[in-house]
């Protein structure tokens, strides 16, 4: 479960992570030193429709250096945060010193989110670019169930996997807004890129990673197999961070296409619960 053997496929991510998270940190797109200053990492479309999560036990998936978990922490969830980098994890608790928050952080993979995280949650959530990086959406969706009691819900926000068919290097907006790619996409989807999202500047050096397209359907479908209903799935035409080039800033939040591109989804959200 550590991520350190060679032919383990999630081995090159956990590599870039943990060189990322000192970036991510000291970024001006985390904001870190607005949330000390009492300031909330989650976006308007997460607090709108996960709801009131003051005295619930809340779990936090793929929670990276802590960010939301600790948001959670401050609406007054008792909120546990997961991630398999052990550098996250230490800069998650380190966070929540710093800020007096009463958090609790796992350093575990998704595969032993029961068994490391323990079981009970009111709530499981997870956001915004987390699942290109697992590779079984079933394992997934198990572990969530077993995370959750009886009548708790899971919550997702996540991009919409059309932007994996997009083509991201046209030369004109429209260009960028066509279907180049198919959406079905098998097994994981090698990539090097030594740029960091939240800081375009910095060079990696782990800069190859492994990530797995997963349609609409296969995560509802996921859930539902799981033993989890349903209860909506929205669409959105925004999205938290410019995926394809030509979006533009429609507010302090989101990013949308551009007006000359066509409007497709670029987001969606479940909350689905355990029956």
């Amino acid at each position: 479960m550590s991520g350190k053997n060679p032919d383990d496929p999630l081995a090159a991510n956990l590599a870039r992570w943990e060189e990322q998270v000192d970036i991510h940190v000291g970024s001006d797109f985390y904001r870190v030193k607005e949330f000390k200053a009492g300031e909330t990492s989650l976006d308007p479309l997460i607090l709108s429709e996960i709801g009131d999560v003051a005295g619930k036990r809340l779990l936090h998936l793929q929670c990276h250096f802590g960010l939301d978990t600790l948001s959670f922490a401050r609406m007054g969830a008792e909120a546990t945060g997961l991630d398999f980098s052990p550098k996250a994890i230490a800069e998650a608790r380190k966070l929540a010193t710093e800020t007096g928050l009463n958090a609790r952080f796992v350093e575990a993979r998704i595969d032993a989110a029961a068994e490391k995280a323990g079981t009970g949650y009111d709530i499981v959530f997870t956001s915004w670019g987390v699942l290109m990086w697992l590779p079984d959406l079933d394992i997934w969706a198990r572990n969530i169930a077993a995370c959750l009691k009886p009548g708790g819900f899971f919550y997702i926000a996540e991009g919409h996997p059309l932007l994996w068919a997009l083509d991201d290097e046209g030369a004109t907006i429209e260009e960028n807004f066509r279907i180049v790619r198919s959406y079905f996409l098998d097994g994981p989807q090698r990539w090097e890129n030594a740029h960091d999202y939240a800081e375009p500047s910095v060079t990696l050096t782990h800069f190859s990673s492994n990530e797995w397209q997963h349609t609409l359907g296969e995560v509802v479908t996921a859930l539902a197999e799981a033993g989890l209903r349903v209860e909506f799935l929205h669409e959105h035409d925004k999205l938290v961070w410019p995926a394809v080039p030509g979006m533009t800033r429609a507010d302090e939040h989101y990013f949308m296409a551009p007006e000359a591109a066509p409007r497709l989804p670029l987001s969606y959200s479940i909350r689905a619960r355990r029956v």
